[in-house]
């Protein structure tokens, strides 16, 4: 059946080849009158396949276009919202913060400008204030520039300010202060008169 050559290669023969190529035809023309039936059969499976694949392509279809119009609608409020937002932001800086800033992105880093100046006067005012509740505690034990004390209850302290005298007037029973009592060295009638800030901190 092989025949070897004198190279020591293998031939086929070519009688071999023609068979093996008649039984191939003769197994398609079998498998061929025997499937025409199938064949129409899978045609029509294909075109009933095909024209559901094309409604569920205009379904999705629809399903697509249905989620990009509420898509388009929720960014659409969205930005709408954002937009009132920084209208409202940017109406509460003051004018100095807006000055030459167009952009939201500077109204919003102004904005945090502006918070961290509020913050830092806060802590200022903080301290300021502590630093007076300690130094009226302090001026009712013992003399401090300009003070005097009326009795072991009351103290008087004057400072001078840029607008005029600051009187602290501290008492630890607030209530039981008289003008009698407050009468060392303080002429009552010019501060009545003079009267421009009482601060009450009872």
């Amino acid at each position: 059946m092989f025949t070897v050559q004198q190279s020591n290669e293998l031939v086929l023969p070519v009688e071999d080849d023609k068979i093996l190529e008649e039984l191939l035809a003769d197994h398609v023309l079998l498998s061929g009158s025997g499937t025409n039936s199938t064949n129409r059969d899978t045609k029509k499976r294909q075109r009933i396949s095909s024209a559901s694949i094309q409604e569920n392509k205009d379904v999705s279809g629809n399903e697509i276009n249905k989620k990009k119009v509420v898509h388009r609608e929720i960014e659409k409020q969205r930005r709408q919202e954002m937009t009132k937002l920084c209208a409202s932001l940017r109406s509460l800086l003051p004018v100095e913060y807006l000055k030459g800033k167009r952009s939201v992105s500077d109204h919003m880093h102004e904005a945090v400008n502006y918070i961290k100046h509020i913050q830092t006067s806060i802590e200022e005012l903080s301290m300021r204030r502590d630093e007076l509740k300690n130094s009226c505690s302090s001026s009712s034990i013992g003399a401090n520039n300009g003070s005097s004390s009326v009795g072991s209850t009351h103290s008087i302290m004057l400072n001078p300010c840029r607008d005029g005298v600051e009187i602290l007037i501290c008492s630890l029973k607030p209530k039981e202060i008289q003008a009698s009592d407050l009468t060392a060295g303080i002429d009552l009638s010019v501060l009545q008169e003079n009267l421009t800030n009482m601060i009450n901190l009872g």
